[in-house]
């Protein structure tokens, strides 16, 4: 799979779509808990205008209580971005917050070598009040696919992508599957590549 590869130094904006529990190896008396945060990228045009391509960028995060949240500048930016409750190293903080209301302003880092993904270089709060949302600039109808064809371009089984696309239909509900009049699924391929994870 490619990934998309943004564009170091732009500021871009990203509304927050989920915060989640990831499983961690570590011994759980730790209280160490990993987070994976995750956006939709807007790109940030002239006029005041937020223009979504379908991209998701996420970050994991470690919070708990051996985290010293106020001497880890990482978690104290991300917080700051978010409007986190303090304390800031406490879990449900981070799992109450209200998807689709927070939006963060981020630069991206160029591609690391391994995976290919831009680290977040500087993140920001962000509200976009006054600024128009568009959520796609392109005509998504003609890549909308059978489950045979994700499962091709993802190189997996039909099973595989059903499984994958019924943990993500509650998330991501019409952007990511339409049903035609017998039934059957339609997955819009771009945003399925796009939120697949070996």
């Amino acid at each position: 799979m490619t990934r998309y590869s943004f564009t170091v130094g732009n500021a871009y904006a990203g509304k927050l779509i989920r915060v989640a529990s990831r499983p961690i190896e570590n011994d759980v008396s730790l209280s160490l808990q990993l987070l994976r945060i995750e956006f939709m990228i807007y790109w940030m045009q002239d006029g005041k205008q937020l223009e979504s391509q379908g991209e998701i960028a996420c970050r994991d995060i470690v919070v708990g209580e051996l985290i010293p949240a106020d001497c880890d500048a990482g978690l104290v930016a991300y917080a700051h971005a978010l409007r986190i409750s303090a304390p800031i190293n406490r879990r449900d903080n981070w799992l109450d917050l209200p998807p689709s209301s927070r939006w963060i302003e981020v630069t991206f880092g160029p591609s690391e070598k391994e995976g290919g993904r831009n680290p977040f270089d500087k993140v920001a709060p962000f509200d976009p009040k006054g600024w128009t949302v568009k959520d796609y600039r392109y005509d998504r109808s003609a890549q909308w696919v059978t489950i045979r064809a994700a499962a091709d371009a993802a190189d997996v089984s039909e099973s595989t992508v059903r499984r994958h696309v019924d943990a993500l239909e509650s998330r991501f509900g019409s952007d990511l599957i339409h049903r035609t009049e017998g039934g059957h699924r339609r997955i819009y391929l771009p945003l399925f590549m796009n939120v697949w994870e070996d």
